[in-house]
């Protein structure tokens, strides 16, 4: 279960003044089969894979906006939506210490986007851009978080940030109401998640979903599709009709 007291705010507000936005040009702008390069690709095929889910799933028609899709931008992704302005997606680095992503679920929406954990095993470099956790998931696992920050995002901006953090915060620390998929505020986001997996599922799980998506074309330098090993996450219960799947197990 997740701990998230109103008595840590201020200390959370502390540990987000450390926070590192990840600059998507330098990834980009990294060489061919660097690590940082990698992470770039995998971002590129996450946003491909989220678009054709929007563009061509049932199970995207909870999404609260009308003929939604990402792109990649110099420093940030970037919603884009029917009939309103283009919504920037940001993704940072937690700063080290920060309890947002220590006692929560190592991706933490924030007003602008989302905060991804630290990653701190002996792969750390120690820039923030490059240990991003969120970066470093298999591709339809970053897909399916990226759904999630966005409607959540969305939900931020119609509620306002303080509505949003009172509501989930002070709900959230009433067992009966339930964290995550459980908590009335969030319930939309999640249940797009759990639509995506089961999209997945319908393609024929991981393999044939990166096969058949525009996100398996090949990667500049190299000598065909990209592989995949299969993803992270598996389902808890059949979607749709209620449900979630667990946690992405982001890297330490």
């Amino acid at each position: 279960m997740k701990f998230r007291p109103i008595a840590l705010l201020p200390i959370l507000l502390v540990a987000a003044c450390s926070s590192e936005p990840v600059r998507l040009f330098r990834l980009r702008d990294a060489d061919q089969g660097t690590p940082e390069r990698q992470s770039f690709d995998r971002l590129s095929q996450a946003v491909d894979l989220a678009n054709e889910f929007l563009s061509t799933s049932t199970f995207a028609r909870g999404f609260p906006a009308e003929e939604a899709c990402f792109s990649m931008g110099l420093n940030d992704l970037l919603l884009h939506m029917k009939g309103e302005p283009s919504m920037t997606l940001r993704i940072e680095t937690a700063g080290w210490g920060d309890l947002r992503t220590t006692f929560g679920d190592g991706v933490h929406p924030t007003g602008e986007g989302f905060l991804s954990a630290r990653r701190t095993n002996e792969d750390a470099t120690g820039e923030g851009t490059s240990d991003a956790a969120f970066l470093q998931l298999e591709v339809v696992d970053m897909s399916a978080l990226l759904l999630r920050q966005a409607v959540t995002l969305r939900e931020m901006q119609a509620r306002g940030e303080f509505d949003y953090w009172l509501n989930y915060d002070l709900l959230g620390l009433n067992p009966q109401s339930g964290w995550m998929e459980g908590n009335v505020v969030d319930r939309r986001a999640y249940a797009v998640q759990a639509g995506f997996y089961q999209w997945i599922e319908q393609r024929g799980g991981v393999a044939a979903a990166l096969e058949t998506s525009t996100s398996a074309s090949t990667v500049d330098g190299a000598e065909g599709p990209v592989k995949e090993k299969p993803s992270l996450v598996k389902p808890a219960v059949a979607a749709p009709g209620g449900g979630n799947y667990p946690e992405p197990d982001l890297p330490q």
